[in-house]
């Protein structure tokens, strides 16, 4: 069923929600403009004008423990409820922040790190890359993944049987068939608890899927796309399925209606919408993907799916919705993408914000304060939204397939796979950023988008 422009705009311009309000300066009761407001649960954000106002757009229904920060430097940063910030009709004072400073010494060169530091928490329970993973208040949850482990055996046997000079083709067969390769994707739920730095796994059993997306609304985790393997492990299959998980009742029901079969996609919440973009649906005999350039809309409330306008290529995609507009990063159709492209929700118009350093295979991503965190092996990226400028940082981190997100002023890593040589394997690294970090590391490149 196609949704018209003109009926899929007012739609979703009828169902809006803000929150309004306005921030001043304890001292002196004068506006702040400028100040970062944010509701961490669906990492929804905005920034108060001149006047000190804010208008904040809801991506979810808000509950009264949800939680909104204010923050700006220079001032001490606030955190507020949704039932205090009713309680207070809408009004937050913020305090200048005062520091006693003794004997400083003033230079014009600050000796920056070379590398952006992060510290290593509790490991996932199992080790996994390519899952699904969302932040639920204080916690994180990941459900299923890929847990194989891949070992380029004829690649191996060929290096090492290259310094060997009586080496026949015999010797070659014979020894790349010590295969140590096994597959298998993992059905569990893994529950990360941020205060406690603990990992949980959840009696539950999903499907065994991996490089799917899963979405939370209203107290439900959706579970969908990706693919399965058969018994044998031999085929691979598209998972037509979606798993509805009720945190409620913890229980799982099953969908049997996905039209956006596909892997490596895009998938986000919006109002009470799951928006899905892209991703490859085929893989020829010779090894060659077949890419989508399909987007999907299935409307939670009602069950119906819709057909969205096309993206402006087909591709594997990851990305990241901010208030009405959806971010596209990198991806891949036969070589890693650079293009950052933007889509507005409200008119429906496509924009290519510009271009990464290099190619990006399937970055980790997350939001905060107007910056778009990216990251993928050895690099991690910021780009602001509102600037247009594009920073890119080294991080002694070598993962790709892994999943970030935000919470409290600091990044969170988890999960992926590491390359050698000869093999991939799984990682159940859990890594913390802290965001003042990246004010004190060197900056490798840099560029402003027009």
């Amino acid at each position: 069923m196609k949704l018209t422009l003109l009926l899929f705009f007012s739609v979703f311009s009828a169902l809006a929600q803000n929150i309004n309000g306005k921030i001043l300066e304890t001292e002196t009761n004068k506006p702040i403009e400028y100040v970062n407001v944010y509701l961490e649960k669906d990492e929804s954000g905005t920034i108060s004008n001149e006047k000190g106002e804010f208008n904040l757009e809801l991506n979810s229904k808000i509950k009264p423990t949800d939680t909104i920060r204010f923050s700006i430097i220079g001032y001490t940063t606030k955190y507020h409820t949704f039932s205090k910030l009713k309680e207070l009709n809408f009004i937050v004072n913020l305090s200048k922040k005062t520091e006693n400073l003794n004997e400083v010494t003033v230079t014009s060169k600050r000796e920056l790190k070379s590398t952006i530091p992060y510290k290593k928490l509790s490991s996932l329970k199992k080790g996994i890359y390519c899952f699904g993973s969302t932040l639920i208040d204080n916690k994180i949850f990941v459900i299923g993944g890929d847990k194989s482990f891949i070992e380029d055996a004829a690649k191996q046997t060929l290096q090492e049987v290259s310094y060997i000079p009586e080496a026949t083709f015999l010797d070659f067969i014979k020894k790349s068939r010590s295969n140590f390769s096994w597959e298998k994707y993992n059905d569990e739920l893994q529950t990360y608890n941020i205060e406690k730095d603990t990992w949980l796994i959840s009696n539950l059993k999903f499907r065994n899927r991996a490089y799917h997306k899963i979405i939370y609304f209203n107290n439900k985790v959706y579970v969908l796309g990706g693919k399965t393997l058969s018994k044998s492990k031999e085929y691979q299959y598209l998972d037509n399925k979606i798993e509805v998980f009720n945190l409620n009742t913890n229980q799982i029901v099953v969908d049997n209606v996905n039209p956006h079969q596909a892997i490596n996609f895009a998938a986000f919440a919006y109002l009470d919408n799951i928006i899905v973009m892209g991703g490859s649906i085929k893989l020829k005999n010779n090894g060659e993907k077949i890419y989508s350039d399909e987007t999907h809309l299935y409307n939670i409330t009602s069950g119906y799916w819709y057909e969205l306008p096309k993206m402006t290529k087909p591709k594997e995609v990851n990305g990241i919705i901010i208030k009405d507009k959806i971010y596209l990063v990198g991806g891949f159709n036969k070589t890693p993408l650079t293009e950052i492209e933007s889509y507005d929700l409200t008119n429906g118009k496509w924009n290519k914000e510009g271009d990464l350093f290099s190619g990006i295979e399937a970055p980790a991503l997350t939001y905060c304060n107007n910056i778009i965190y990216i990251f993928s092996n050895g690099k991690i990226l910021t780009y602001n939204i509102v600037t247009k400028v594009l920073n890119e940082y080294k991080i002694e981190l070598y993962v790709k397939g892994s999943q970030m997100h935000y919470y409290q002023d600091n990044l969170y890593i988890l999960g992926g796979f590491k390359e050698y040589d000869y093999t991939k394997s799984p990682s159940a690294n859990f890594s913390l950023i802290k965001l003042n970090d990246f004010s004190k590391t060197k900056i490798i490149n840099s560029k402003k988008f027009n």
